[in-house]
């Protein structure tokens, strides 16, 4: 990937075009960039943004700050057994941050909380399998 032209760059090519020293095509060729980059400098000038604009790599900040992800692990500890959809609903009401419920049970994971099921929830119904159990033998004896 490219990377940014330095700043002292950005000014020169300011300063040039700000004592009309020639056109954006002009200023190109002499100090080396495209004619994009020229204009696009002029036009953020124009609009009071004179130094370069921080680049994020990384996107945007998280909304699941800290005091977020404490919440986050008061509800668990709180309730045990709470479905990640109670537990949306509930970050969504007390801290006004919006997630879906896969962002929600992503956070669930990587702040290695294990939720446990409900005593409400009833057994499987499938009997495990016994060693006693030997294959059954359909001859006739």
């Amino acid at each position: 990937m490219a990377r940014a032209y330095a700043d002292d760059l950005r000014l020169r090519v300011l300063a040039a075009y700000e004592r009309g020293e020639g056109s954006c095509r002009v200023l190109a060729a002499r100090f080396g960039v495209s004619w994009e980059y020229v204009r696009k400098v002029v036009r953020q000038a124009r609009e009071g943004q004179r130094q370069r604009v921080p680049q994020s790599r990384f996107g945007p900040p998280s909304r699941v700050t800290g005091p977020v992800q404490t919440h986050l692990l008061a509800l668990v500890d709180g309730q045990p057994d709470i479905t990640i959809e109670e537990l949306r609903e509930r970050i969504a009401a007390d801290m006004g941050v919006a997630m879906s419920w896969t962002w929600t049970q992503r956070w669930t994971q990587r702040l290695d909380l294990r939720r446990k099921k409900s005593r409400s929830t009833p057994p499987n119904k499938t009997p495990p399998p016994t060693a006693s159990e030997g294959p059954r033998s359909t001859e006739a004896s």
